[in-house]
């Protein structure tokens, strides 16, 4: 036990060594754009042709963000610098993207964190249930000692650079027939979860049958009955028309689905410092903006998601506590795998 717990603290030591050098290498980055950079210096940048995937449907928050992403670069460089983006899984799934960083076939992606943890599993911190008390917590974690720490030492492990954390909201669940208002409601429902064990974890202890499936192959196993539920973000739910093949949302807020803005490495290295600092500042001025803009139409979206005859329920404290309860498993299996440090460190950051 004590090994255990001095190798936790280690991790998570060197979780936060990494954090201080990640800020420091962005602060000098951010500093060194604010300084230089002007129309002289885009002149002077080099012409480039690169790649940008992620599954979200162009109408999606996230979807604008990659765009403007892309748009702002073009123009900061003078048009020399172009980024495509493909949207809508049309260069690949999730995981298939974060494999496609890997070995440089593309640029840039926006992908769950969930599903970067099959690369890189500590990151199975950001999808413990309930481990977010709201979103400035989440953001406290992502942004702060925590998730830097993470994100440093998996570009050590992995080769894959983390230059921003969008996100898509806290998941709700939706059903095709049943009304969700205790776990007991969700037993023996078919039920799509992303392709990871935590995921799988989850609704496994809620008693429903968990079905992994890609996000772009939701909305058919929907409408086809092959599964009968989901869980989902209310923006995903409305951007890829879940809610057309849906009758009832429960907005449980089980899990914050943070979206990581991951780089090629190898890509990344070969620029110039002028090309990184914008690349940086310009990931970092889009998180911010695709926050804000994903938290101002939730409510929007629910509005016409309950016009068009969703069914919305908001739990109460007591039902809350008893998804809680009911997901408590999840985390006594996965405490010792993720680290009781680094579960600590990311209850406690503000």
């Amino acid at each position: 036990m004590q090994e255990t717990l001095s190798n936790q603290t280690s991790l998570v030591g060197g979780l936060l060594r990494h954090a201080r050098t990640a800020t420091a290498m962005l602060a000098i980055g951010g500093m060194a754009l604010t300084a230089s950079f002007g129309s002289a210096q885009a002149q002077d940048m080099p012409e480039m042709q690169l790649k940008f995937g992620h599954p979200y449907n162009e109408s999606h928050p996230l979807a604008k963000g990659a765009q403007m992403f892309a748009d702002t670069v073009a123009d900061k460089s003078n048009g020399k610098i172009k980024i495509q983006v493909f949207p809508n899984s049309t260069i690949g799934s999730s995981r298939d993207l974060v494999e496609s960083i890997q070995i440089g076939v593309v640029d840039f992606a926006l992908v769950p964190t969930t599903n970067v943890a099959s690369f890189y599993p500590p990151l199975d911190i950001f999808y413990l249930p309930f481990l977010f008390r709201d979103s400035a917590h989440a953001y406290a974690v992502s942004d702060g000692p925590v998730g830097q720490g993470l994100y440093a030492d998996m570009l050590e492990k992995t080769g894959i650079r983390t230059i921003g954390m969008y996100e898509s909201g806290f998941r709700t669940i939706t059903t095709a027939k049943t009304k969700v208002e205790t776990p007991d409601d969700m037993k023996g429902i078919k039920f799509r979860v992303v392709n990871n064990p935590l995921n799988v974890a989850t609704f496994k202890a809620l008693g429903a049958n968990p079905t992994p499936m890609a996000l772009s192959e939701v909305f058919t196993g929907l409408q086809q009955g092959t599964v009968d539920g989901q869980d989902n973000p209310v923006g995903n739910v409305k951007a890829f028309g879940f809610d057309k093949v849906q009758d009832f949302i429960t907005l449980s807020n089980h899990q914050w689905a943070g979206i990581m803005f991951i780089a090629d490495d190898k890509m990344w290295q070969d620029l110039p410092e002028d090309v990184q600092a914008l690349f940086q500042e310009t990931a970092t001025m889009t998180q911010d903006w695709e926050r804000t803009e994903l938290n101002a139409v939730e409510a929007k979206y629910l509005e016409e998601m309950q016009a068009g005859g969703m069914t919305v329920t908001r739990l109460t404290p007591d039902q809350t506590k008893a998804f809680q309860a009911a997901m408590e498993p999840v985390w006594t299996e996965y405490r010792p795998k993720i680290g009781e440090a680094l579960i600590d460190a990311a209850v406690a950051a503000q």
